[in-house]
């Protein structure tokens, strides 16, 4: 693992077919999460749009919008967005494909900031993930995967060329699960899989067997202390923290959900894309979800509440019993029709954060 090289911010990422990289944003470092309140987050697939709901997910507000450009759609330049992550206290929203990383966050979903003290050079994300106070993100066989410290002011890039031995991967997503105090997952193109044990500090490498494509990997989720990676034709399923996995149908008809993999009311849902979905508490047997349940993914709170969104969809949705749904928020006047992915509601989490400030 290598310390990433300190830059100025304007000296990268300046490719003149993306909207340009923002000076203004403050550098992170300063965050002192206190778990004060509980938020939901949803983050939009292009520009870093945040809304943020601090009444269970019935009202919404815009805190931060990077940029409303929408470059090439929402799948690369430096506000194309690819993941979102919460872990102690902090929120973190991670960009830039085709671009180094941007990676921004906040300890209280209202007041923004980059995640790292010093401006760096940061791997580009095509996934992001937290737990246990760290953050990492995902990208491919050049650029690595990277993680933070504890702090968020620092990250490293770690290698993958060595584990690799060779071998090729791309199109990295990630995840996290409580697995025996914590375990970080990366699964990359050619079903290449590498999970560190302690943190992220040092890391192995694996596979899923054949039987699924070389690419497709959409999405990690983690419950009942079981990994489950979704792609077209199947899941992979891991029993032991992500050393070895196993390949099940999941009877999903049709396209799947864009990331759509969740684990919701004590089982993971995985649903299509336009409609339909599955549901299952082992990862292994798969039976339909009642009809009404919207595609894309879904975070809940301890209390029950469940929130939706969803790719080329623009609004949010919110359940109390996981049958019921209401749409909540809605982007404004014709955006939707218009295809503004700047208001493209595709990533959501749910956490503790400090009160905001009056």
């Amino acid at each position: 693992m290598v310390y990433l090289l300190a830059l100025s911010i304007p000296a990268f990422a300046q490719n003149p077919k993306f909207a340009p990289v923002r000076t203004d944003i403050p550098m992170g470092g300063s965050l002192s999460p206190r778990q004060e309140e509980p938020v939901f987050a949803v983050c939009s697939k292009q520009g870093m749009r945040i809304l943020v709901s601090r009444d269970d997910g019935k009202t919404w507000k815009q805190t931060f919008l990077a940029t409303d450009s929408r470059e090439d759609g929402g799948w690369h330049g430096n506000y194309a967005v690819y993941g979102m992550a919460y872990t102690e206290g902090v929120i973190g929203v991670f960009s830039g494909w085709g671009t180094p990383g941007i990676y921004i966050g906040s300890d209280d979903g209202e007041t923004w900031s980059h995640l790292n003290k010093e401006p760096a050079k940061l791997g580009s994300a095509w996934g992001a993930t937290g737990g246990k106070g760290i953050m990492l993100t995902a990208a491919d066989q050049w650029r690595g995967i990277t993680s933070s410290s504890v702090t968020h002011a620092n990250w490293k890039k770690h290698s993958l060329r060595e584990l690799l031995n060779g071998g090729k991967t791309h199109h990295i997503i990630c995840g996290f699960g409580d697995y025996k105090g914590g375990r970080f997952l990366a699964i990359g193109d050619n079903r290449q899989v590498f999970f560190s044990q302690d943190l992220c500090k040092t890391w192995k490498h694996g596979r899923i067997p054949e039987g699924v494509g070389d690419r497709g990997q959409q999405a990690i989720a983690f419950g009942n202390n079981i990994f489950v990676c979704s792609f077209q034709e199947k899941v992979a399923r891991s029993l032991d923290g992500g050393m070895t996995w196993t390949l099940h149908d999941h009877g999903l008809k049709g396209s799947a959900a864009w990331r759509g993999l969740s684990f919701v009311n004590g089982e993971f849902w995985l649903t299509g894309r336009r409609s339909g979905g599955r549901r299952s508490k082992d990862g292994a047997t798969w039976n339909a979800l009642p009809s009404g349940t919207p595609t894309g993914r879904f975070v809940q709170s301890p209390n029950g509440t469940i929130i939706n969104v969803a790719r080329f969809r623009y609004d949010i949705k919110r359940s109390t019993d996981g049958k019921s749904w209401e749409t909540v928020f809605t982007a404004p006047g014709g955006k939707a029709k218009a295809k503004d992915v700047t208001w493209d509601t595709a990533f959501a989490v749910y956490g503790k954060v400090n009160k905001a400030a009056k």
